[in-house]
Order: structure tokens, then sequence, then C-alpha cells
């Protein structure tokens, strides 16, 4: 019994470091076409236990679904879009949708990064030793 709880300790503490990127990596979206969209934000999906935050953006070509970041993320930024907002948004083609690199809030003025020069996430930073957010040095 104390040999599997052991184990079990052993391989909970191992287990992300068997699972996590090289930081020296590319992200596999990296790989992926990036595009550029400009148009008006047409539905949200940003809520705590709905899956990662999404919006819908309608530009000249249709609407395109775009997938955010972390929620957490997103409130530490208070990063608050709206229905209606004018955005662009840098990202990569994923299929039918795509992965934001960056979101500007034309509104505001303000962009939020959410994915480095390498498609890795940059609210992951923190776990890999680096700064947990680009704001924060």
């Amino acid at each position: 019994m104390r040999l599997a709880i052991l184990l079990l300790i052993t391989g909970w503490i191992a287990a992300p470091g068997m699972f996590a990127q090289n930081p020296g990596t590319p992200a596999p979206i990296a790989g992926s076409p990036k595009v550029e969209l400009k148009g008006k934000i047409e539905n949200l999906q940003v809520a705590r236990g709905q899956g990662m935050p999404q919006m819908e953006v309608r530009t000249e070509k249709g609407v395109t679904r775009v997938l955010l970041g972390s929620f957490r993320y997103l409130i530490e930024q208070n990063f608050n879009p709206k229905a209606g907002d004018e955005v662009t948004v840098k990202g990569y083609k994923a299929d039918d949708y795509v992965v934001a690199i960056s979101v500007t809030l034309e509104s505001e003025g303000r962009t939020l990064k959410l994915r480095d020069e390498d498609g890795r996430p940059v609210w992951m930073r923190g776990r890999r030793g680096g700064p947990p957010c680009p704001s924060c040095k």
C-alpha cells in the first residue's frame, strides 16, 4: 500500500515535466498560416467554466470564430470586449476558426497580446520561469 502511494505521488510530481513543452520549441499552432481580421464583435463567450473564451467577429468575408485564451489571464489584463466593438485580430488560421495572437480593441486603442512569436500562450510563462504576463517584468 505504501509503495502504491509512493508511486502515485512520484508520478503526480513528474507528470508536468514529462508533458511540458520545451521552451525553445515553437507551439504546434505556429505552423499554421497567420491571418489578420478586421471587423465587429458579433458574439462573445467569455465565462468561467465555459471552456476557452471566444468571440465571433464579422468581417467583409463573413463570421469567424476566434479563440482567445485563459479566462484568468483575460481578467488579470482587464480585457473586457463587448458585442459591437471594432477589433483587429492577428492569429493563426486553424480549420474553421482563428487562434488569436493579439486582439486590438479599436475604440480603446488597446492591444492584448495572447501568444508569443513562437505561438506559445503568454499566460503560461509564469510556470516556465518567465514573467507571467507582458506587462509584469
